[in-house]
């Protein structure tokens, strides 16, 4: 972490992210035109995962061997699942309620979810690896969908929102123990519920066993969850008296 190379990543994010604000700033692209680039931002993302992480698997027997998808690359990492947001938002969610939830419940896990992301960086940061790339960009691109959505006022988030999107988060966090729980073949770790998603991080890690760490990163998302959701949701309040 915060070698070069990583140093030398987070300002090529920063620019992407900078880049799309201004564009959106000068030009004033519709919510339909930004939600399109994230569309095809993140089918090229999976497309480059998919053809990267394409994997030999040599069975006894004929029906037993074929190439599959690497586990670890199925798309249930909090950021990854944004494209089924994206894709429901894009050609299936027409209820401007059910819409104003899924955007609501994207704008912290994108934000707080691809920061974190850019910062630890777990897929690591050669500039050699096209798997990087893919990394690096898909997450700014989500942090700059983010803050769109926030300076454009297409979300708007008070209290209830708070609570909701607290409650989505836990739910997927109980899908992913199961999820995680059939794959425990593969060691997969989605949601990074089942280890740390780095060695030797100062505070999130196994030094006292699972459940510590368990607890710790339940704590860690509620405190980024409520620091978050608490100013916007007192500004709204204090506006609507």
């Amino acid at each position: 972490m915060f070698e070069l190379n990583h140093l030398l990543w987070l300002l090529i994010s920063t620019f992407v992210i900078t880049f799309h604000i201004l564009i959106n700033i000068k030009y004033k692209p519709s919510f339909k035109a930004n939600l399109t680039a994230l569309f095809i931002v993140a089918v090229i993302s999976e497309i480059t995962k998919i053809l990267i992480n394409m994997e030999s698997l040599v069975g006894d027997t004929f029906d037993t061997s074929g190439t599959y998808l690497n586990y670890e690359s199925l798309p249930f990492h909090l950021c990854a699942m944004q494209i089924f947001f994206i894709t429901a938002l894009m050609f299936f969610v027409k209820n401007e309620s059910t819409k104003s939830k899924i955007l609501g419940f994207m704008v912290p896990t994108m934000l707080m979810g691809a920061a974190l992301a850019l910062f630890i960086p777990t897929n690591g940061t050669d500039f050699t690896d096209a798997q990087v790339y893919q990394y690096f960009i898909f997450h700014s691109y989500l942090i700059a969908f983010a803050v769109y959505l926030l300076y454009s006022k297409n979300v708007v988030i008070t209290f209830k929102v708070m609570f909701r999107n607290i409650a989505y988060l836990l739910g997927l966090g109980v899908i992913c123990i199961y999820i995680n729980g059939m794959f425990s073949f593969a060691a997969t770790n989605f949601m990074f519920i089942s280890r740390p998603p780095m060695e030797n991080l100062p505070f999130l890690n196994l030094n006292q066993g699972w459940h510590m760490y368990f607890a710790k990163l339940l704590i860690i998302l509620m405190v980024l969850m409520v620091s978050f959701h608490l100013p916007f949701a007192l500004y709204y309040r204090r506006n609507q008296k």
